[in-house]
């Protein structure tokens, strides 16, 4: 009969070190369910963000004297897009990109955006040259945002 204490106090200490490490298991599932969920969320929006590029990748048309040229973007995802989100790169330069009579325009699913892409520094491009146009887009709603980029070899129409 010696040992019934000890033998409780060893079931006591045995239960509460075993619900202590299960709240601590609950708490760590919980949380990696909660950034498996958003991540699963941010997959579902990047897939659902598109756009393609509908000039003629032939012809480009680009001034050399005042470093611009003018794309057509269409939104071929299934949301709208940010049209001040918009980022271009031609042939590795970061371009200003400013939307062409697009105001009060919601970017939804279908509509093309005329932009004029124009370079801070002096370009000078060669007729039927061939270069990189990489063109970047978010999702219009956040949290999360869906991303998007894509990038064509295009030539130059000088």
């Amino acid at each position: 009969m010696g040992d019934g204490p000890s033998e409780m106090i060893m079931l006591m200490t045995g239960l509460i070190v075993a619900g202590l490490v299960s709240a601590v298991l609950l708490s760590t599932w919980d949380t990696m369910s909660q950034g498996l969920e958003s991540q699963g969320e941010l997959e579902i929006k990047d897939a659902k963000t598109r756009a393609s590029l509908i000039s003629d990748p032939s012809a480009i048309s680009w001034d050399n004297t005042n470093d611009i040229a003018t794309i057509f973007i269409q939104n071929s995802g299934t949301i709208s897009l940010s049209i001040d989100d918009t980022y271009v790169f031609l042939d590795g330069n970061s371009m200003s990109v400013s939307a062409v009579d697009a105001e009060g325009v919601t970017w939804s699913k279908g509509v093309a955006i005329k932009f004029q892409i124009e370079s801070s520094t002096d370009l000078t491009f060669v007729d039927e040259e061939e270069v990189f146009l990489s063109v970047g887009v978010s999702s219009l709603t956040t949290s999360p945002t869906g991303t998007y980029s894509l990038t064509e070899v295009v030539r130059l129409d000088v």
